[in-house]
């Protein structure tokens, strides 16, 4: 399994091109926070409409904007995927595998990204999203529908969290070298 997931992870024209142009981290970062700011801002606004903090907005309008969250998501899975197959061979001179293996924060990042996808499963496939989409403004939405909005708003927030903290368990791990 090891060698398949060395073979995976290891993309030498990705190496190639975060390492031959000034300009590929750069844009690479921006497609990545423009892809977060799309899928946190618009699951967290719905979130925060389910839990009851913005009763007033109609939940149909928002669930329209739910493909715009995927793009993120997509966008920034594409970019997070690029930084992990570039970064340990361009500045640590790591496979990406190793990385994976040895970073905490990111193992913890994809970790909760998981669980946020599992939520995002239950909300759908338990008929809460049914009962959600018929809720009009200054409705109140059922607790399994906040409990899954508020896990779903820590989730992706801790998301975040970890994703920031990726750069110094490398620096940790790998800096001293």
């Amino acid at each position: 399994m090891e060698s398949v997931l060395r073979y995976l992870l290891r993309w030498p024209s990705v190496e190639y091109f975060m390492s031959h142009y000034a300009w590929a981290w750069p844009l690479a970062e921006v497609v990545h926070f423009f892809g977060i700011v799309l899928l946190v801002g618009i699951v967290a606004v719905f979130d925060l409409r389910v839990l009851g903090v913005l009763k007033g907005l109609p939940l149909a309008p928002l669930q329209r904007l739910i493909p715009w969250a995927i793009f993120g998501f997509a966008l920034a899975a594409t970019s997070g995927l690029m930084f992990v197959t570039g970064i340990g061979a361009n500045l640590y001179g790591v496979h990406p595998y190793d990385v994976a293996m040895t970073d905490t924060w990111l193992q913890l990042k994809l970790l909760f990204m998981f669980l946020a996808g599992m939520n995002a499963l239950a909300f759908y496939f338990t008929g809460v999203s049914r009962t959600v989409d018929a809720l009009g403004p200054d409705d109140d939405a059922p607790p399994r529908a906040k409990l899954i909005a508020g896990a779903s708003l820590s989730l992706w927030l801790l998301v975040v969290y970890f994703g920031r903290l990726i750069p110094w368990g490398l620096q940790y791990t790998y800096g001293g070298q």
